[in-house]
């Protein structure tokens, strides 16, 4: 079997992996200086596959391979660093972290050190998912991505070597590679979160770096011409840089990992002679920041998403510190290169270095699954109750969901809570994930009656309607079904109908949505009923035409207006962190403008009202939080000592009970009287 193209050692290589590691660093630091910084992930997938394939088959052919050596020694490449992050990790987010972020924390931990942190996330993404800035542990996805292909890839590698012919394997690791690529695409029209971090529509970047490594070492693809080299090179320097700067490059598309994929198996493919190669990339700072560059991913973003969970006030001081993080997570990288990594390198007793390193793994594992049992050790705060979590019983019950006939298919974005199951619901409270928060204060307010929680997440609860966003084309058609079940619980014994919604997300004008914290890009709302009509004239219309149904029976209609949305995550208000209990408390702005507010929402309401105009029925009831949330110029996240929202956008438990209490028509007394206060 003749040497590959990886068996020398290659310091361009090295750079190259600076290259990489910075624009990801980068990207995390500061967005907007590389806005596409994140793709260094795919490079470092093609560097990969190109120097782990290459040893495996120079292995392979001086018959030194064996399994049982191939992972010693990936672990003792992987795991130290790995592991010394995690435990420095896992004490600074106990300085920092609430109880349910910590257990949130301990989950990825536990995925991390189980080598599945990708599909753990998948797990999580969705519409009650944290933002990415909240999950310290974010980054370990690629971590997982690339194990997860060489627990097979040697064992391909080994069938192949067997035939001793290398265009054969060359041919059928382009096979692979164009067949994962094109599951990618499969899968990436429905779900691109799933195409992100499921390790097989991942492969094929990793397939082009091996596809790389199995060149005979004295090939010449590209034939003797420097100057053609040169050119392969530069070119592929370009495809990289260009995707990394490209502004519209974080917006999701499945070609968006072609050109930095494409651009470094051609800087590999040029040689280390081609002139940025043997120039710039071969030089000592930067082969030197390559060396350390795995440490550095490491390091990085621990401390970076820690910072911003810290969420500290003033700007110019978060900045300052952001490049403190930077600077600190390159000291990390250098004495982890230096008192960890090499050191361990040099050693030889695989076996017993393989045997602590398992040791450990199961211990921060172990650690993991206490911090879960110990629900995030709530003793560090000084919360006697946390207001942030809404417990999965609030959102949706199997029981429910069964009893009101959701298909099996739409379960996972439907909202579905019940007070009693022996009588049919009187009062039903209808909507999106908005609807499901004010539903404690509703549950509450109405102990003795049989109250019904129902719809979907992202969601609005008009008939015949859809709604998706840029980021999930998949959601496209799951609205009108969750909605058609929804209102088949609507019997002639509902007497009272409550409704809903983040309006904002589905209708506002682009205006409205740029200035939405947690929610940009483009949203799509339509109706076959009106085709033709834009987004606010559906709303409008199909609004008009359900009011109308709901009304029927004599049944009373409570149309609830978006709480004002925050710019903010409301957990800084509480200064609660068990960091924080050794810092005097801050003045913290707990409120946003309420002029800001009105105008996000101004689009929606105008149509409201003229709807609620036009029916002019006295049996519906439109209510307006702002109107308790807010006073003549703020609109505060805290009243009275309270924290009315879990997140930017939701009530918590707490502030749920204090807005319905409040904005509730006083004259729904008659048919089902409030608790007793």
């Amino acid at each position: 079997m003749a040497e590959t193209m990886a068996h020398h050692y290659r310091p361009d290589v090295d750079g190259l992996r600076a290259l990489a590691v910075v624009a990801v660093v980068a990207f995390h630091a500061a967005p907007k200086l590389l806005p596409a910084g994140f793709l260094g992930v795919d490079v470092f997938f093609v560097i990969s596959g190109f120097l782990i394939s290459g040893l495996v088959l120079d292995q392979l052919r001086a018959g030194k391979f064996t399994m049982s050596g191939f992972y010693l020694r990936r672990a003792r490449r992987i795991l130290p660093a790995l592991l010394l992050m995690l435990v420095i990790s896992s004490l600074m987010a106990l300085a920092i972290l609430m109880p349910d972020e910590m257990q949130d924390f301990a989950k990825l931990l536990i995925a991390s050190v189980s080598f599945v942190p990708n599909l753990a996330l998948l797990s999580e993404t969705g519409y009650f998912d944290v933002g990415a800035h909240m999950k310290p542990l974010l980054h370990m996805w690629s971590l997982g991505v690339e194990e997860q292909f060489y627990f097979i890839w040697p064992f391909f590698l080994m069938l192949m070597a067997r035939r001793d012919r290398p265009g054969q394997t060359l041919l059928m690791i382009g096979v692979l590679a164009v067949l994962s690529f094109l599951v990618h695409l499969f899968i990436f029209r429905d779900s691109p979160e799933s195409s992100f971090y499921l390790p097989f529509t991942r492969f094929w970047e990793l397939m082009i770096g091996a596809a790389l490594a199995a060149i005979p070492a004295g090939a010449r693809p590209f034939g003797e011409s420097r100057q053609l080299h040169n050119a392969i090179s530069i070119v592929g320097l370009l495809l990289m840089l260009g995707a990394m700067m490209w502004r519209g490059g974080d917006e999701l598309s499945p070609f968006v990992g072609v050109a930095p994929t494409l651009g470094a198996a051609m800087f590999i493919a040029a040689g280390p002679l081609a002139l940025p190669n043997r120039s710039a990339f071969s030089w000592r700072p930067v082969v030197y920041v390559g060396l350390i560059s795995y440490p550095l991913y490491l390091w990085h973003w621990p401390l970076l998403s820690l910072l911003r969970i810290a969420d500290v006030e003033d700007h110019a001081t978060q900045r300052m510190l952001k490049i403190l993080m930077v600077v600190l997570a390159v000291v990390l990288a250098i004495l982890t290169y230096h008192l960890v990594e090499r050191p361990l390198r040099r050693r030889n007793d695989l076996r017993r270095i393989g045997a602590y390193l398992g040791l450990l793994l199961v211990a921060v594992g172990a650690w993991g699954v206490v911090i879960i049992v110990s629900d995030g050790f709530p003793n560090r705060t000084t919360l006697r109750e946390n207001p942030i979590p809404w417990p999965a019983e609030l959102r949706n019950s199997p029981r429910c969901m069964e009893a009101e006939g959701f298909a099996p298919d739409l379960r996972e974005e439907a909202l579905c809570t019940r007070s009693d199951y022996d009588r049919t619901p009187r009062i039903v409270i209808m909507g999106d994930s908005h609807a499901n928060a004010i539903s404690p204060g509703v549950f509450a307010a109405y102990p003795e009656d049989s109250v019904l929680a129902i719809g979907a997440s992202a969601c609005l609860y008009l008939r015949r309607t859809d709604f998706w966003h840029a980021a999930a084309p998949g959601k496209r058609g799951t609205c009108p079904g969750l909605i058609d079940t929804a209102y088949l619980t609507i019997t002639p014994d509902t007497r009272l109908v409550i409704l809903a919604a983040r309006y904002t997300m589905y209708v506002g004008s682009a205006a409205e949505a740029a200035e939405m914290f947690d929610f940009p890009g483009t949203q799509y709302f339509s109706s076959p009923d009106f085709p033709g009509a834009g987004k606010i004239e559906a709303f409008e219309r199909s609004l008009s035409r359900d009011l109308s149904l709901l009304l029927e029976s004599d049944r009373e209609v409570v149309l609830v207006l978006q709480v004002p949305e925050l710019d903010f995550l409301p957990k800084r208000c509480l200064h609660a962190r068990p960091f924080q209990r050794l810092l005097p408390k801050p003045e913290v702005r707990c409120s946003v403008p309420r002029a800001r507010a009105e105008r996000r929402q101004a689009s929606y309401r105008a149509a409201v009202s003229r709807v609620a105009r036009a029916l002019n029925n006295p049996r519906l009831h439109v209510v307006d939080p702002m109107d308790v949330l807010c006073d003549a110029q703020e609109c505060h996240a805290m009243i009275g000592g309270m924290l009315m929202y879990r997140d930017d956008d939701h009530l918590s438990i707490g502030g749920s009970k204090y807005v319905w209490e409040k904005i509730r028509p006083r004259t729904l007394r008659a048919f089902a009287p409030p608790a007793a206060r």
